[in-house]
């Protein structure tokens, strides 16, 4: 999903990546594997290179490449899950040769698993130097440019997954809120409450003033109005 260029630009890049596909499948990866198993989410992966429990400690974690720079051979890029972010550090010489093939196809926007030990550039990043490398999902359609992001409020109600994936602090909001509402629901099952649930589309609106929205049912034939109080 880019927020510029327009169609024509964001269809040439899909062609791109469908292209990108066929060529890791060529390979023999599988672009979009059943399973993968880490060792450590990216946040547990962090805490412990911070108290050096890691030292020399095989690390494999997984995630969306939300940055990445190539120079010659060797590579630098940044990989993202719901916990955090960590810079990962790639060799051409520290890997096999199917792995820096699958490499070579991989972009910005892709799922991949990573193995390898954690140690601290000179500017004193935290940073994966990668052993192992796999394809977990390949992304057929690109983020948005990451200078500008994503700024159109239409683009961002309409993609809210895109709005999800770039914008830190929306995403932090969705998690709040989530946590708030299971907070209040454990408080109140744990006081003897019991949750049941109302209809969502009523024959007969009530519960407030506010004007309903109203539907059809095409299959029953009838009109059916969105309640407007949850009691």
């Amino acid at each position: 999903m880019s927020s510029s260029g327009g169609k024509a630009g964001g269809g040439h890049e899909r062609d791109l990546r469908i292209e990108k596909l066929q060529r890791l499948r060529d390979l023999g990866a599988v672009p979009y594997p059943y399973r993968f198993r880490r060792t450590h989410s990216i946040s547990e992966a962090i805490d412990a290179g911070e108290d050096g429990a890691a030292a020399e400690q095989t690390i494999t974690l997984a995630g969306r490449i939300m940055a990445l720079r190539k120079h010659g051979h060797t590579s630098f890029g940044n990989v993202k899950d719901h916990t955090g972010t960590i810079q990962f550090y790639i060799r051409d010489d520290e890997v096999d040769e199917k792995e820096l093939a699958v490499f070579s196809l991989i972009d910005v926007g892709d799922f991949i698993g990573v193995s390898g030990v954690l140690f601290r550039t000179r500017t004193g990043e935290l940073t994966i130097r990668v052993k192992e490398l796999e394809i977990l999902s390949k992304a057929l359609l690109p983020l948005p440019e990451k200078f500008h992001g994503l700024q159109d409020k239409e683009l961002r109600y309409r993609h809210r997954y895109v709005d999800l994936i770039v914008n830190d602090d929306v995403m932090q909001v969705f998690v709040m809120r989530s946590r708030i509402i299971e907070t209040i629901r454990r408080f109140l099952i744990e006081h003897g409450f019991l949750e049941v649930e109302t209809p969502i589309l009523q024959p007969v609106y009530g519960g407030a003033m506010a004007r309903p929205f109203v539907t059809a049912h095409n299959a029953l034939g009838v009109d059916l109005y969105l309640r407007i109080a949850d009691e």
